[in-house]
């Protein structure tokens, strides 16, 4: 007597998202906060409504926040998606079967105990799928480099495989076309940042947005330094700014044609030091400003300043 044939990728990841799903969708506060702001009402019979609606043009916005994959759901199928390859051909065969048999949901509203019951509906399929990007793996080289890390200070519970399967979503929700300069880049960041580090997920956040801002760059090391320089160059403009609105009426001075312009200094800050973190351990080095800026015109009538003491005020 033979032995019945394991199931398919297909066929486990198909039970894992029914599962999940069955267990309820948690509105989240971007999910009522656009009921508020576009039907005005973020009830449950609003939330019925427009539902049952299927000729208001703003419900499949509405349900493309409801349905848009949780942590949950993306911890409960990363085990199988770690060991079992999803090809395309896969995801087309699990689109066709949840269309075919709607993925049954309930929808929960925070602090109630009421729940609407719904379905991922045929047409939200595909995007569904789609942002789970089902087929990514990594490569053999970006694999080894994974397999080399202790992931355990990524867990909250300090669990090695927890801290595994978050790191590979963190990886699979980037979905890189992982270039041999992406991977070196990769292997060359986890190799030299700890993962214990206080700001370590925040540099691998930045750092995959950033290279799939540059998938196509052959020299990451300039791309960074470029964006450095971006930066640095709107940090000194908004302290410029602050300086002569110090000394001067805001309304004077926008007469004159100065504009005051927006920029986030804290987050600007921040983000420079992550990149010489991150320069300095991928590439050992990193590039001062003080030359680099030394000749630039920043485009505004403050007073001139020495770049070293421009530097100093942005410490």
């Amino acid at each position: 007597m033979t032995s019945a044939a394991p199931p398919s990728p297909p066929s486990l990841v198909e039970d894992a998202l029914r599962r999940i799903l069955a267990e309820g969708i948690l509105l989240t506060e971007d999910v009522l906060g656009f009921m508020e702001a576009t039907f005005g009402d973020a009830s449950p019979d609003a939330l019925q409504a427009q539902l049952n609606d299927e000729s208001d043009a703003e419900r499949d916005a509405l349900l493309d926040l409801i349905f848009f994959p949780d942590h949950a759901l993306q911890m409960a199928i990363e085990p199988i998606l770690e060991n079992h390859i999803m090809t395309e051909a896969n995801v087309a065969l699990l689109a066709r079967r949840c269309k075919a048999k709607p993925i049954a949901t309930r929808l929960c509203f925070p602090g109630l105990e009421d729940a609407i019951q719904t379905h991922l509906s045929a047409s939200g399929v595909d995007a569904f799928l789609n942002r789970l990007h089902l087929p990514w793996q990594p490569v053999p080289a970006l694999d080894t480099a994974l397999d080399r890390l202790d992931t355990r200070p990524l867990s909250p519970r300090g669990d090695l495989c927890e801290g595994r399967h978050l790191l590979r979503i963190w990886l699979r929700d980037a979905a890189l076309r992982q270039t041999p300069v992406q991977v070196r880049f990769l292997s060359d960041f986890f190799d030299a940042l700890p993962l214990d580090g206080e700001a370590f997920v925040d540099q691998l956040h930045f750092s995959l947005v950033f290279l799939k801002e540059h998938e196509d760059a052959e020299n990451l090391y300039e791309a960074l330094m470029a964006r450095k320089r971006f930066i640095f160059r709107h940090l000194l403009k908004a302290r410029r700014s602050e300086e002569m609105v110090a000394h001067s009426n805001m309304e004077t001075l926008m007469m004159t044609g100065v504009r005051s312009p927006y920029f986030d200094v804290a987050q600007g800050q921040k983000t420079l030091a992550m990149i010489d973190t991150i320069a300095l351990a991928v590439y050992g080095r990193t590039e001062m400003m003080e030359e680099a800026l030394r000749d630039e015109d920043l485009g505004d009538r403050a007073e001139t300043l020495d770049p070293g003491e421009l530097i100093r005020r942005l410490s």
